[in-house]
């Protein structure tokens, strides 16, 4: 059918349904008074667009339950000079109508209700002069629409709703026969343009949720030239969960400093961001009230900077069974669960590769498995990307484990979908771990499994004041620079300098001796679980002058080289149990009778050298893989406590 014909059936429809509504009617006035900020519990949903299409400027508001406007209550939309002062006609339930005056243009606009010279500010929105393309749609479309930039098309965007993709044809026109099972469609946002945010959220995707009629959805970007140089920063697991005991709140803000500190000190870059899931806690949505709306308000105190979601198996809601269910909740507050988008010359996408199998009646099942709904839309999404764009692929459990074996169950599956392009970097949570799976050569394949922004579940923070993972890396955030087809990564230490990258040892001055460091509370039982295997390695004096260096960021392209007296000694690569998380989580949690069981892990990432002398100075320096360089003078006998390393 002709789009104008559809519109005007709905519209005929409409009218039926909701018999003679008058509409809240709109005049523009010179400017309207300034008054008094108020709140009269005015509460309705301010989309971040409003679409008007030609020929039928009306706009249906919904209000959550009794917090609607009153019949004398004025609506101000307000840009420059432009004021527009809308009527209240009549109240339907939680909905009313705005009718636009004819010559209302396209612009942002400050939103507000004014009642007896005093004003509720509302937000911000931007009203869309949508054309209205004379355009047929198929048979069997449910869902359509166009993709712009200001009055222009943008053809050969790709349109998803998770099951289906299409492409816009020149007149950036897409239509789709979607069975709207995820309620929403996506857009890959194309290289060179961005979509406006909602807050940190960008507003790539938009809601067809009725079954009933054929849903329209209009897509305006912005040029956004420049982008073939830009910035990627991943944030891994959060666990924000609103709990006094641990003070997660207040350190997450730390956090939003330390990332607004880099965005201010790098104003010339293009500087985006992703998540790799687990940003809040399924286990604390109902018992601290913390679910997506306080994750959003607190991930907030990050300023000018857009963030794109990865979901982690904590971003599920697990009061709920089987896997599609447990999403519903993501997909209503943070938009789809896997998508792409495009930004310079790379093709960047979200996956869920978690899958759950829990039975809503108190289990917690899941896998680290991509199942096939996914992987067919990633087939399809991969379809239009050409061979020589490198790829970025978010996931919250790790593809690698840290020995460089599999950890997805189903890793051949996605393997075998991205294996034909020319580089491929996984960048992974979940562990709350640092290290680097490094198949470039062989594989054109590199994982980066990139930590916790809360470290040890905001416990090492909370006890010790230092932010540590399991395995000893900091707590902290991955930044990726994109120069054209070429990537240089690094790990950022919260409230630390870039060039923090390792940190040494002198095992002369470690001993941990459970008697020494565990109250006589601490019961044998919690000393063998929690103790006594990651203590082991120190539990004992040494006098043999080893010094073990922690490299957690490590991959085999790096280099370490210990001189002492001028005199390089032999490097060995061991595996250990960082002893500053022992002391700064194990240690504290035991003796404060709260332990969590999140105790330290052996890693691959630790280096040993014998020194002659116990009194002798080393110099250490560690060279990444991009030549850049990050040194030590270690003066010993060097102190062990929490202390000496904050």
């Amino acid at each position: 059918m002709k789009i104008n014909s559809m519109l005007r059936r709905i519209a005929l429809c409409a009218a039926v349904l909701l018999g003679s509504l008058s509409s809240l009617s709109c005049n523009k006035p010179g400017a309207e008074e300034d008054g008094k900020i108020e709140d009269f519990g005015i509460s309705f949903e301010l989309p971040s667009v409003i679409e008007l299409l030609e020929g039928s400027f009306e706009y249906t508001f919904v209000a959550e339950e009794k917090k609607v406007p009153k019949y004398s209550d004025k609506l101000i939309f307000a840009s420059g000079e432009n004021v527009y002062v809308c009527s209240v006609a009549e109240i339907i339930k939680n909905e009313f109508v705005v009718t636009f005056p004819d010559d209302i243009v396209t612009d942002e606009y400050e939103v507000s209700v004014s009642r007896a010279g005093k004003k509720q500010a509302v937000g911000k929105t931007s009203i869309v002069i949508v054309a209205n393309g004379d355009v047929e749609l198929e048979k069997g479309t449910t869902a359509y629409g166009f993709v712009k930039c200001g009055e222009n098309p943008i053809a050969g965007v790709a349109v998803s709703d998770g099951y289906e993709v299409v492409v816009t044809d020149d007149k950036g026109f897409w239509q789709m026969k979607s069975d709207k099972v995820n309620k929403y469609v996506f857009i890959s946002v194309p290289s060179g343009y961005k979509v406006n945010s909602d807050g940190v959220l960008p507003q790539f995707y938009k809601k067809v949720d009725k079954k009933s009629v054929v849903d329209r959805a209009d897509f305006y970007l912005t040029e956004d030239a420049g982008q073939d140089n830009h910035t990627m920063l991943f944030f891994g697991d959060m666990h924000l969960a609103g709990r006094s005991s641990n003070d997660d709140r207040n350190q997450f803000y730390d956090f939003a400093d330390d990332v607004n500190a880099y965005i201010s000190a790098n104003a010339g870059k293009k500087i985006y961001a992703m998540t790799l899931g687990d940003m809040t806690w399924d286990l604390y949505w109902y018992e601290c009230n913390y679910a997506f709306p306080e994750y959003l308000e607190d991930i907030g105190h990050i300023k000018n900077l857009q963030v794109f979601q990865t979901i982690g198996n904590h971003d599920h809601d697990m009061n709920s069974a089987g896997d599609f269910s447990t999403v519903s909740r993501y997909r209503q507050e943070l938009g789809p669960t896997y998508y792409s988008f495009n930004i310079g010359k790379v093709h960047y996408i979200a996956l869920d590769n978690i899958q759950c199998t829990n039975d809503g009646n108190g289990s917690r099942d899941y896998d680290n498995y991509l199942v096939d709904e996914v992987a067919s839309w990633l087939r399809k999404d991969l379809a239009i990307v050409p061979k020589s764009a490198p790829l970025v692929i978010t996931m919250h459990a790790p593809l690698y484990g840290d020995a460089g074996t599999y950890s997805m169950k189903n890793a051949s599956v996605l393997l075998n979908i991205v294996k034909d392009y020319s580089e491929i970097h996984f960048v992974t949570g979940h562990t709350h771990k640092v290290y680097n799976v490094d198949k470039l050569a062989s594989e054109k394949i590199f994982e980066h499994n990139s930590g916790a922004v809360c470290a040890t579940w905001w416990w090492t923070g909370k006890f010790s004041k230092i932010g540590l993972c399991q395995d000893g890396a900091p707590g902290g955030y991955r930044i990726m620079d994109v120069t054209g087809n070429d990537f240089k990564w690094q790990f950022k230490p919260t409230g630390k300098a870039s060039d923090i990258q390792f940190r040494s040892y002198d095992r002369n001055s470690i001993d941990l001796a459970a008697s020494k460091w565990l109250d006589k509370t601490v019961s044998d039982a919690d000393i063998a679980k929690y103790y006594t295997v990651q203590a082991s390695s120190w539990s004992r004096p040494s006098d043999e002058n080893y010094v073990y260096i922690n490299v957690w960021d490590y991959d085999s392209e790096w280099q370490i080289e210990v001189k002492e007296n001028g005199k390089s000694l032999n490097v060995e690569k061991v595996s250990a149990y960082d002893p500053l998380h022992i002391i700064s989580y194990v240690v504290p949690g035991l003796n404060k009778n709260s332990s969590k069981g999140f105790g330290t892990t052996s890693t691959r990432h630790f280096f040993r050298v014998k020194a002659l002398s116990a009194v002798s100075t080393l110099e250490i320096k560690v060279t990444d893989r991009f030549g850049r360089a990050y040194t030590e003078t270690m003066a010993r006998p060097k102190e062990f406590s929490v202390n000496a390393y904050k």
